[in-house]
């Protein structure tokens, strides 16, 4: 559950971060569109945010979710 919020709260704060810097928040002098990239990358690459909720779900409610 940990992993899941941390990496929608980056993925969240970076989008503020470059909507806060306008024009200048895609530009390359700034690492915030980098930043932005790899957080969505993790978030694929660690198993997407539905895929762990089924997961968590799984966990706490002992019913299979992945399956019918």
């Amino acid at each position: 559950m940990g992993k899941l919020n941390n990496v929608r709260e980056s993925i969240e704060i970076a989008r503020q971060c470059r909507t806060i810097l306008g024009g200048n928040g895609i530009r390359g002098e700034l690492p915030v569109m980098r930043h932005a990239s790899n957080l969505e990358s993790v978030l694929t690459y660690e198993g997407t945010s539905e895929i762990h909720q089924l997961s968590i779900g799984q966990k706490l409610t002992g019913l299979n979710a992945f399956s019918r």
